[in-house]
């Protein structure tokens, strides 16, 4: 199916593995140019030249951590300098550590919150001039399913997904008036780098080994399997084109059936 997304630029942080890396093959793949930006510099370099390589289109890399205001600035102007517009921004950069609560240090909690939850609200707050003057945009947060189904031992980042799925909803009503749409995202556990390192985290915690552990959890998966980063991939490129337009205001959970809440 081809979206419509040819020449769209497309914002998207943390794009150096994982998720994010995955929605910027897609992205390319439909056609459009990219800026995308992590704080591994070696990393966002090589992933630029797969892109670029695979698929002829044009990226640009910034090479930003977005704990710093500045360098949220910087990639918006290079961006913005590059381009000239921003059609399409995807939050995705951050991650949060799992582990028992007393184990949890508060440099922890306020490294995880001011990365991923501000860092989404810092970006968005300087992308979003630039679209409400073209009355046209769209803005996608990479959330996380444990915002509405807890996880045992991943208690700082389920309570940032949940932050996230307010923020989410009410930058969607701020939104309305300039044609900017805003919708999220949610995955489950995804085939990643991440998740690796979770497994890890999380076998620790409970005192098993690694494969045991991740033997055990699978288990409780309808589907039996993680969700391959290119699936939650073709989501996001499917909720910014036009074919979901009137999709707004939406957070869409792809975790298999994993989450049981309403």
């Amino acid at each position: 199916m081809d979206l419509g997304l040819k020449n769209k630029v497309v914002m998207i942080s943390g794009a150096s593995k994982g998720i994010g890396k995955a929605i910027a093959g897609v992205f390319a793949n439909e056609g459009a140019n990219l800026s995308i930006c992590a704080r591994d510099e070696d990393l966002l370099i090589k992933a630029v030249c797969e892109l670029q390589e695979d698929m002829g289109i044009t990226v640009l890399p910034v090479a930003a951590d977005l704990t710093q205001l500045n360098d949220v600035k910087k990639f918006v102007s290079a961006t913005v300098d590059k381009f000239g517009v921003v059609d399409i921004l995807v939050n995705n950069a951050g991650s949060a550590p799992a582990g028992e609560f007393l184990k949890i240090k508060d440099e922890e909690w306020s490294d995880a919150w001011t990365l991923k939850f501000l860092g989404y609200v810092r970006l968005s707050r300087e992308v979003f001039p630039h679209m409400r003057s073209r009355k046209y945009g769209c803005i996608i947060n990479i959330i996380g399913s444990a915002g509405k189904q807890p996880m045992k031992n991943y208690m700082v980042g389920g309570h940032i997904n949940a932050a996230l799925l307010n923020f989410t909803k009410m930058l969607a009503v701020e939104g309305e008036r300039y044609g900017i749409r805003v919708n999220g995202i949610s995955p489950g556990p995804t085939k990643t780098e991440r998740w690796d390192d979770l497994v890890l985290k999380m076998s620790e915690a409970a005192g098993k080994d690694p494969v045991e552990w991740e033997e055990e959890f699978m288990m409780t998966f309808p589907l039996r399997r993680l969700a391959e980063p290119e699936e939650v991939g073709n989501l996001a490129a499917f909720l910014a084109s036009d074919k979901a337009s009137y999709i707004h205001g939406t957070v869409v959970t792809i975790d298999g059936g994993l989450t049981k809440c309403i």
